[in-house]
C-alpha cells in the first residue's frame, strides 16, 4: 500500500511539472485561441441549435475585468432624462471585457437621453497611448448605437494578444467635463483556430453570430448581428438571435431598444 502511495505521488508530480511547462511555452495569442470554448462537439460543427448564446473564456471569467468596485466606471452628475430609467450602458459581458478577431471592431453601447448633446468615444492601447478619439452628436437620440474604428493609416490596427481599453462619456459642460456621464470596456483581439475560421467562411449572418458567441468572440457577435437587423429590421428570427445574444449576458432590458443611427461630429 505505502509503494502504491509513493506511485501515485510520483505521477502527480510529473503532471503539475508538464502543466506548468506548457503554460510557460505558451504566448498571449495561444492562451486567447486556448481558452475558447470547443469550436465542435464530437466532431460536429456548431449548430444554430440554442441561438447564439455567449460562452465566456475561463481566462476571461479568473479576470476582474471592469467590474469590480475598485474600478469605478461612471463619475459626474450629467441629468439622465431616460423615460425608460435605464443608465449609458456598455454592451459587454460582466466584466467588461470584449474579444474580436477584427483590426478594426465596432463598440456598442446603450444611449440614454439625456442632457448631453455630444459624446466623445476613446480608445487607448495598454500603456495608456491614445489610439482613436470621436466626437459624436447625440441631440435627443437613445438607443443601440455602433462606433467603428476607421480603417485607415492614421489609426493602428488592434494587435493580438493585446487588451485596448475604450470609454464613452455624455458630455453635459465642455468646460466642466467632471460633470460626465463616464463608462469603460476591455477589448482583446484574439485568434481563432482553423477550423472555426473554415466554419465561419462557410456560415451565413445568423449561424455566423452562433459560432462567434459560442466561442466566446463577443464583439464579432454583436457586429454580425447589428450588421443583419440593420439589413433585415422586420426578421422575427434575427431580432430572436439579438434577444438570446443579449440576455446571455444580462442585457436583456436593451433587447427591443431600437438600433440608432449616430454619425461622428465633423
Amino acid at each position: 500500500m505505502k509503494k502504491m502511495k509513493k506511485i501515485t505521488k510520483f505521477i502527480l508530480s510529473l503532471t503539475s511539472v508538464g502543466v506548468i511547462v506548457l503554460i510557460a511555452t505558451l504566448n498571449a495569442s495561444q492562451f486567447a485561441v486556448m481558452g475558447q470554448p470547443t469550436p465542435d462537439v464530437d466532431g460536429k460543427p456548431i449548430t444554430q441549435s440554442g441561438g447564439p448564446r455567449f460562452s465566456q473564456p475561463i481566462e476571461d471569467n479568473l479576470s476582474p475585468g471592469l467590474g469590480s468596485p475598485s474600478q469605478p466606471t461612471t463619475r459626474g452628475g450629467c441629468s439622465i432624462k431616460d423615460q425608460k430609467n435605464k443608465d449609458l450602458i456598455p454592451l459587454l459581458p460582466k466584466n467588461k471585457i470584449g474579444r474580436t478577431v477584427s483590426e478594426y471592431p465596432e463598440f456598442f453601447l446603450y444611449l440614454p437621453q439625456s442632457e448631453a448633446k455630444v459624446a466623445e468615444f476613446v480608445l487607448q492601447d495598454d500603456k495608456g497611448k491614445q489610439i482613436y478619439q470621436t466626437t459624436l452628436n447625440i441631440n435627443n437620440s437613445s438607443g443601440v448605437i455602433g462606433i467603428s474604428l476607421p480603417t485607415n493609416k492614421n489609426v493602428s490596427p488592434l494587435q493580438i494578444g493585446k487588451n485596448y481599453s475604450w470609454s464613452i462619456a455624455l458630455i453635459c459642460d465642455d468646460k466642466d467635463r467632471s460633470a460626465d456621464v463616464f463608462k469603460r470596456g476591455i477589448v482583446r483581439r484574439v485568434e481563432v483556430s482553423a477550423d472555426i475560421r473554415s466554419q465561419l467562411q462557410k456560415a451565413e449572418p445568423r449561424l455566423k453570430a452562433v459560432i462567434y458567441a459560442q466561442t466566446g468572440i463577443w464583439q464579432d457577435a454583436l457586429s454580425t448581428l447589428v450588421a443583419a437587423r440593420r439589413a433585415n429590421p422586420n426578421d422575427v428570427d434575427l431580432a430572436a438571435d439579438w434577444k438570446i445574444l443579449l440576455d446571455s449576458v444580462n442585457l436583456g432590458e436593451i433587447a427591443a431598444e431600437p438600433i440608432a443611427p449616430i454619425d461622428p461630429k465633423p
